[in-house]
């Protein structure tokens, strides 16, 4: 007893800190606090003066940004104002759920000292003090995604069919903010089976395929009503694709760049639907890359650096951006500038433990195989399309994880040693 209640002091001093952090960010930091960050922001006005789900003055409905964290910023404008003040403290009460499940995480994985070393390298991250306050659904996303991967765990330690069911709803409404999120459930459903057999691993996988679908299904119907087409989530991927696979995406992300701020892609041509450019920007990309395999080396390989760098990308504005605003002029200041450095020696060293912990757990069998496939999903996903640090941050907790079980084994084996 005495040992459990010092664990949870020392998880109730993190909470705290994190707390503090963010609060701290906010007083001091609070005008990179912007409403224009994204084009969430136009979503949920829209919605709340009854012009429909859409950014566009030409468009009654669009379906061109998925639609959970608008919704969310509905719920929180409607009670505490449009402001982003009161956004960035309901998200940080999203981050404190996200710093328990972390460590529940962690603590499933490789016991008490590794789930509390995990949920502090994620409290204190530097970096998403200011991703997850600000207008993005980085913060929800990371939050829904934790939650799934630990009820996958208890699916998986109960054969408890609900866990599973509750799994799948989560990834539902994730994946209405990423639909990658979905190619998880069948790589689960593959480490179910590995880990208690094929046929508790097909109850535990319809369960949670059901759930999400259920989830997903009004929003998909909304879609197919709107576009006389089958559209799952939304009409950027067509977009991203293009932006990450194109004839000078390469030459700009290695000069730290991001994708979006290509401007020597072609645009659509005039009167396609939205639909139609989606597709459109699809077959470019896929002409592009069926005629140039030669690029595909030094293309995949640049993503995959600027994916798991430990620099934060974007780190240069360049001289003729596609995409410009005050949120992208952010990377230019003092602030921005110092907390650079900051992430490089917060995120390295875990990076490199993190490797570490893998290895170690592989030796030791440990129960890794959620968190492998969501860095393996997330990887895959950008190098696809085109990354950020942004964009890999939601696979950082579990690196984290990966983190803490090396640091944990390290001061076992030092004191051994002793």
């Amino acid at each position: 007893m005495l040992k459990r209640m010092t664990a949870l002091r020392w998880l109730g001093l993190i909470v705290l800190l994190a707390v503090a952090g963010r609060l701290a960010f906010i007083v001091l930091f609070d005008d990179t606090l912007s409403l224009q960050t994204s084009g969430y922001d136009t979503y949920a006005v829209n919605l709340i003066d009854g012009r429909g789900y859409t950014r566009f003055d030409d468009r009654d409905a669009d379906s061109d940004l998925p639609p959970l964290y608008p919704f969310f910023l509905v719920g929180v404008y409607e009670v505490f104002g449009r402001d982003p003040i009161p956004v960035a403290l309901v998200q940080t009460g999203l981050d404190v759920l996200t710093v328990l499940l972390v460590y529940w995480i962690g603590r499933r994985v490789a016991g008490e000292a590794a789930g509390l070393l995990a949920a502090a390298f994620y409290g204190l991250y530097p970096y998403l003090l200011y991703q997850n306050l600000t207008l993005n659904d980085t913060g929800l996303f990371i939050l829904l995604l934790a939650a799934g991967i630990a009820w996958a765990y208890h699916a998986r330690d109960r054969r408890d069919w609900r866990g599973a069911a509750l799994l799948g709803a989560l990834f539902g409404l994730a994946a209405l903010t990423k639909a990658f999120v979905l190619l998880m459930l069948p790589l689960l459903a593959l480490w179910w089976w590995w880990q208690i057999g094929l046929r508790a691993a097909i109850r535990l996988a319809l369960a949670a395929g059901v759930a999400a679908a259920l989830v997903l299904a009004p929003w998909v119907i909304r879609n197919v009503r709107l576009h006389d087409a089958f559209v799952l989530i939304s009409t950027n991927g067509g977009s991203n694709l293009h932006q990450g696979n194109n004839a000078c995406v390469a030459d700009y992300l290695a000069r730290g760049w991001d994708a979006q701020w290509v401007n020597c892609i072609e645009a659509p041509p005039d009167g396609l639907s939205e639909v139609e450019a989606d597709r459109w920007h699809r077959e470019q990309a896929l002409d592009y890359l069926r005629a140039n395999p030669g690029d595909w080396p030094r293309l995949f390989w640049t993503k995959l650096w600027v994916l798991w760098s430990p620099a934060i990308m974007p780190y240069d504005l360049p001289p003729d951006p596609y995409l410009i605003d005050d949120a992208v002029l952010q990377y230019h200041s003092t602030a921005f500038e110092v907390a650079r450095v900051v992430h490089v020696a917060y995120f390295g060293p875990l990076w490199v433990l993190g490797m570490a912990g893998l290895w170690i757990a592989w030796r030791q069998r440990l129960t890794i195989g959620p968190l492998e496939i969501v860095i393996v999903t997330v990887t895959l996903t950008y190098l696809v399309f085109h990354p950020s640090t942004r964009y890999r941050s939601p696979a950082d907790p579990f690196v984290f994880i990966l983190a803490a079980v090396a640091l944990v084994r390290l001061w076992e084996w030092w004191r051994q040693r002793r």
